[in-house]
């Protein structure tokens, strides 16, 4: 049976282009028979027992998989970790089935739920959580040594719910250390101040609100009222007597919670930032460095963004808007700006654009956030492939790094640089948990 399955499958294996991927991986804890795997609706029996498992070559480039457990064995649980994704160029071998005769629940305690609504999600699993509940558990148990991520999958009404020591591996006991904080208080961004001194006069801005910096500060917290999911970024309205202020933060999207670590630098030196600007044979290009921004002209092989950046600020400059039938890419966007002009920031533009991703394995929890220099993302636990969030231009160069390590663990990156030729999967994030 089991092999006509993967002989159905190989047939059938999706219509993606290249060679046929194979897609297998592990199991542990598997004492008992009755367990099935399924993959695109072809199920495979795994013997009481197995360590491991294959569908076989059923994949190919850019094809989806999603292997599940439709069938448990006889008196045990079983989960399966990074079980979806979207093949690339390599075979897939990282699925991951745990088995256990032991499952605990995973919850926790509520605070300040005054209103319907509130739903909490650990994969899959959802709960709608009612007003006045001041605990919750999840409705499936997970199995012992699985990993969980509990995450707010709808906000109530009217009050905005975060999500306090929601990931963790499941160990010889329930998970009830979950904290899920509900306030109708508008969530506020701030951070930190260096430099100012003495000097009077400094005044920050996040779209219409304002704060005028009293003289030797060292942090701040904008009034501003803001919501989960808002873009804000932080800018200087007004600058101090015989200082340059400079905010190292671009737009950035509102999370479930205060917003404190923003950090703004002042020195009495500061220096111009520009760099060079390659196949922009087209206008409406845009470059922004937070609250400054610059219109480039079209056939510009140069550019000089109009306000200078304070001394030891972290500066990073983006394209807020592209020119038309063209995409234009940053390299060398970030840094801190040291005692003198930066000039080696690099745009790069061209008419044709290409994807920069790859695959993932060992990562259980969440927290990982890569960075290609201009771009970040934020991976989520069980991830198996990524993709960058903005398309590259070709010609240009990259380069994928760690910006955060996930909760628990460490990845590294190999093949994370090149200069794209065309879509970019063959980047590797393997991590150790």
């Amino acid at each position: 049976m089991i092999a006509a399955t993967l002989l159905l499958a190989a047939c059938g294996g999706g219509s993606g282009n290249g060679p046929a991927l194979t897609l297998s991986g592990t199991i542990s804890g598997l004492t008992t028979s009755g367990l099935a795997l399924s993959n695109d609706g072809v199920n495979l029996e795994i013997s009481s027992g197995a360590t491991t498992f294959t569908f076989g070559p059923v994949l190919s480039n850019l094809i989806a998989y999603d292997v599940t457990a439709p069938l448990q064995p006889s008196g045990q649980s079983c989960t399966v970790t990074n079980g979806t994704g979207t093949a690339t160029t390599a075979n897939i071998s990282n699925v991951v089935v745990t088995c256990s005769d032991r499952t605990f629940n995973v919850g926790g305690t509520i605070s300040g739920l005054t209103a319907s609504g509130l739903v909490l999600a650990n994969g899959g699993d959802t709960l709608s959580v009612p007003a006045g509940a001041s605990s919750f558990t999840m409705p499936t148990a997970v199995a012992y040594g699985s990993s969980y991520a509990v995450v707010v999958a709808a906000q109530p009404t009217g009050l905005t719910c975060d999500v306090t020591d929601g990931t963790g591996t499941v160990a010889a006991d329930a998970v009830t250390n979950i904290a899920v904080k509900c306030t109708d208080q508008p969530l506020t961004v701030g951070g930190s101040i260096h430099g100012l001194g003495n000097a009077a006069g400094l005044v920050l801005a996040d779209g219409t609100g304002t704060y005028t910096v009293p003289p030797g500060s060292t942090s701040f917290t904008l009034a501003t009222p803001e919501s989960p999911g808002d873009t804000y970024s932080v800018r200087v309205q007004s600058q101090p007597a015989g200082m340059t202020c400079s905010a190292g933060s671009g737009p950035e999207t509102m999370p479930t919670h205060n917003v404190t670590d923003l950090s703004i630098t002042c020195s009495e030196r500061a220096y111009s930032l520009g760099g060079t600007v390659t196949g922009l044979a087209a206008s409406g290009l845009v470059l922004s460095t937070g609250g400054d921004t610059y219109r480039v002209p079209a056939d510009a092989t140069h550019f000089t963004m109009p306000t200078a950046i304070a001394y030891g600020s972290a500066y990073t400059v983006s394209v807020q808007a592209q020119p038309a039938g063209l995409i234009c890419t940053v390299s060398g966007a970030t840094g801190t700006m040291p005692a003198g002009a930066v000039t080696n920031v690099d745009l790069t533009c061209a008419a044709v654009s290409y994807t920069l991703g790859g695959s993932i394995s060992g990562l259980r929890t969440s927290g990982l956030v890569l960075t290609d220099g201009t771009d970040n993302l934020a991976v989520s636990a069980n991830a198996t492939q990524f993709s960058m969030p903005n398309a590259l231009a070709s010609g240009s160069s990259y380069a994928v790094t760690i910006q955060a390590q996930p909760s628990g663990g460490s990845c590294q990156v190999t093949n994370g640089t090149g200069t794209v030729a065309g879509d970019v999967g063959t980047v590797r994030v393997t991590c150790q948990m």
